[in-house]
């Protein structure tokens, strides 16, 4: 198949995704406002120095021409608001908009002027993709077809997110981005107690974004000295490399679908100490797999990082149900299939282009 796969280049979720359909055989070409790494080749489309929601709708002719040259099989246009935006003003066909979380959970119903351009969205789409349960409700509950609506979470690659072979004891991770709605003030806050109490812990903190300097701040005024490290951006062999050998993955999000990081804990054997949510909770409950602790509740984390740390049997419990759990729903090579075949039933035209 041609796939011309409209997305944020400088996303490792992209790079993962484009990566697995060339490796399949596909033509997949990327158009891109954002930069990206050299082997992604992403063409670039006219960025105005506007904003966001000016930005992407005024790149969308010069995507239409890009398009009309390719030809491509499928348009696989990424994140509602602005790649799904502009391939619907394309109007190439068919087109599956992948939903990634924020973009209908949080950004779609601030207002009637968002909810209205998803709805656009989502009534042209040929196919919507959800990663979790939650999402593709809010996929419907904005106008989209329930037809249409494909519950399918990426998930994980059980070759590169494994157990290492030692296990780092007392070694808590957060990999989350460094942005409001992952709250990781909360996450600091809430483990400076287990840092200053146990001897053997340490937290690390991965990635990057516009919080950075502050949560640096932050975690100096609140950690004590050599309990914690900024690791920044990893790569993915990095990313489960860490994963495989920490005790616990801390997350303190005030919103998600189907976390990519927490199917990676648990398919590496780190612990889940996340907030309470619908997303986290299609894949694990409170006791069962992690300990889970209310949103924007430090004092609560703490309590269920204490749990989480002083019950080894309990952990090696988690570790073994998580492992199944993944095994039996989420592989990322066989979700990706199930995706691969949605592309090559809608590219054979057997669903008929307006079904």
């Amino acid at each position: 198949m041609r796939i011309a796969t409209l997305a944020n280049a400088s996303v490792v979720h992209t790079r993962r995704w484009v990566e697995h359909f060339r490796a399949r055989g596909h033509d997949v070409r990327v158009w891109s406002l954002e930069s990206g790494p050299p082997e992604l080749a992403a063409a670039p489309l006219p960025r105005s120095p506007l904003p966001g929601w000016l930005r992407y709708p005024l790149a969308a002719p010069a995507l239409r021409g890009a398009l009309e040259r390719f030809r491509p099989h499928i348009v696989d246009a990424h994140y509602v608001p602005n790649y799904g935006l502009m391939g619907a003003l394309a109007g190439a066909r068919p087109l599956v908009v992948t939903a990634w979380g924020s973009d209908l959970l949080i950004d779609a119903v601030r207002d009637p002027l968002r909810r209205a351009r998803a709805r656009y969205v989502l009534t042209r789409a040929d196919r919507v993709l959800a990663d979790s349960a939650n999402l593709a409700a809010a996929a419907r509950a904005l106008g989209a077809p329930a037809a249409r609506v494909l519950e399918i979470p990426w998930g994980v690659d059980p070759l590169r997110f494994r157990p290492a072979p030692e296990r780092e004891s007392g070694l808590l991770l957060s990999t989350r981005l460094h942005e409001p709605v992952y709250d990781l003030e909360t996450l600091i806050e809430g483990a400076a107690p287990v840092l200053e109490s146990r001897r053997d812990a340490r937290l690390v903190i991965a990635g990057d974004g516009s919080l950075r300097q502050r949560l640096e701040r932050l975690a100096s005024r609140r950690l004590p000295a050599g309990t914690f490290t900024f690791v920044g951006r990893l790569e993915p062999a990095e990313m489960a490399a860490w994963m495989g050998r920490a005790e616990v993955f801390l997350s303190a999000s005030r919103s998600d679908s189907t976390s990519v990081s927490l199917l990676e804990a648990m398919a590496s054997g780190a612990i889940p100490v996340v907030s309470d949510l619908e997303g986290n909770r299609e894949w694990v409950g409170e006791g069962d797999g992690a300990r889970l602790f209310a949103v924007g509740d430090r004092a609560a984390l703490t309590r269920s990082l204490e749990r989480c740390l002083s019950d080894a049997e309990w952990r090696a419990a988690a570790r073994a149900r998580n492992a199944g759990v993944i095994a039996d729903r989420g592989s990322w090579p066989v979700n990706l299939a199930r995706i691969e075949a949605v592309f090559e039933t809608l590219a054979s035209g057997a669903e008929g282009r307006n079904a």
